[in-house]
């Protein structure tokens, strides 16, 4: 751990605080160590510390000016309130019994999407209402309990990154919907909407979407008009709907005006459109790509923070962290007892202590028989020996390949 001491109200969001100058006991903080993500965070840290320890391994560090802050919005920017939640999700199943039904129901999905796209690249009438009649069984089980299709995201190294990718957007879409609270027809709108915003990339040149280095100006001209296309496609369905298709068309604006292909900004964009940006985005640098290496998800979420309020919107930001959590499903991690495990599931109360699959032990010998351990439960157990999150790891650290051990 490496601990820097700051004062209070120098603390942003994004830095990780693992001391205070007072006991926690004496503080509304309900852990020891959290990853600062909210207002309400800065100014309790301000209302009762005067100085804190932040770990910069496991969040941005002083030094990171461009990261501390979101950017300011320029005055023209149309306001983008979130709406407020309207449904309550909780989780209704383990992730033990979920990802049974939710390997069948991806498989299923896969099928139409592979269907799909291969009738349009033949030249024939693609049938949009076949992949719909699937999304519904995606959808309740993300609903029912969003870790386990976290986890099958993982295995995107074993299949072909063109048909997971608008799978995987779909699945984050419709866990982002859960945790804003979306009704279920919104959310039906977001899942349909992220499988096939990027479905009119069937109709640019392979060589273009696979080309290892830079794009010239007409090259990504070409790429850009995939967003044309995709609208073209779904046109074609009249029971896309109008919150479906504008998500289409706006998942690549960007919230300061600087995307396309109308340059649109803030409020201007909807909500759906904002989220589709995100998702598109978290997706896309957790994936090995031809031209880029996968990021780990951890180190994706603090790259996010780079682009609040100019890519994307800060508060949408912070929501998609508390969707798929401080680490994500899936997160090779090493514990402060010196053990190495992988994220299994998410604790909704206490993002920063999950469940885990404990992999290697304190020696970093392979453990016989991994087992699941809930580091919340433990922590509220035994509070003075709680075990922790030290620091994400590399996929493949310590020879641990975490697809390894997903099912």
């Amino acid at each position: 751990m490496l601990q820097i001491k700051i004062a209070a109200h120098q603390v942003a969001k994004g830095m990780y605080v693992s001391n205070l100058d007072r006991p926690w006991t004496e503080t509304p903080f309900p852990f020891q160590g959290f990853l600062v993500a909210k207002e309400s965070e800065l100014r309790g840290l301000q209302k009762y510390c005067s100085h804190v320890f932040i770990d910069v391994e496991k969040g941005i560090s002083p030094s990171s000016s461009d990261m501390g802050k979101p950017a300011p919005l320029p005055a023209n920017i149309p306001p983008a309130p979130l709406p407020r939640p309207e449904v309550n999700y909780e989780n209704e199943t383990a992730v033990e019994e979920e990802i049974k039904i939710a390997t069948e129901v991806r498989d299923a999905v896969r099928g139409k999407v592979v269907e799909f796209v291969d009738d349009i690249r033949s030249g024939r009438a693609p049938n949009i209402q076949s992949v719909k009649s699937t999304m519904g069984q995606m959808e309740q089980s993300i609903l029912r309990n969003p870790d386990a299709f976290m986890w099958l995201r993982q295995l995107r190294k074993k299949d072909s990154y063109s048909y997971t990718h608008c799978i995987d957007c779909s699945a984050l879409a419709i866990a982002f919907g859960r945790q804003l609270g979306l009704p279920a027809d919104q959310i039906h709108d977001l899942a349909i909407g992220a499988l096939l915003f990027d479905i009119g990339k069937t109709k640019v040149p392979e060589k273009l979407l696979s080309k290892p280095g830079k794009l010239s100006e007409e090259e990504f001209s070409s790429v850009k008009m995939h967003v044309e296309f995709s609208l073209g496609i779904v046109d074609a369905d009249p029971g896309i709907t109008p919150h479906t298709r504008a998500m289409i068309a706006t998942h690549h604006e960007r919230f300061d005006g600087t995307g396309y292909p109308k340059k649109l900004a803030g409020g201007d964009i909807p909500l759906l459109g904002r989220i589709a940006a995100i998702v598109d985005f978290y997706d896309a640098v957790t994936s090995d790509r031809v031209y880029s290496p996968a990021m780990s998800p951890h180190d994706a979420i603090k790259y996010l923070y780079k682009f609040r309020n100019t890519h994307y919107q800060d508060e949408l930001i912070e929501q998609f962290i508390q969707t798929i959590g401080a680490y994500p499903v899936g997160t090779l991690v090493e514990l402060s007892s010196d053990e190495v495990a992988i994220v299994y599931g998410q604790n909704e109360v206490r993002r920063l202590l999950p469940r885990v699959i404990v992999v290697l032990d304190e020696n970093k010998q392979p453990v016989a028989d991994p087992v699941v351990r809930d580091l919340m439960l433990e922590a509220g157990e035994n509070p003075d020996s709680a075990v922790t999150i030290r620091r994400s790891l590399e996929p493949g650290s310590f020879g641990i390949e975490p697809d390894d051990y997903y099912l």
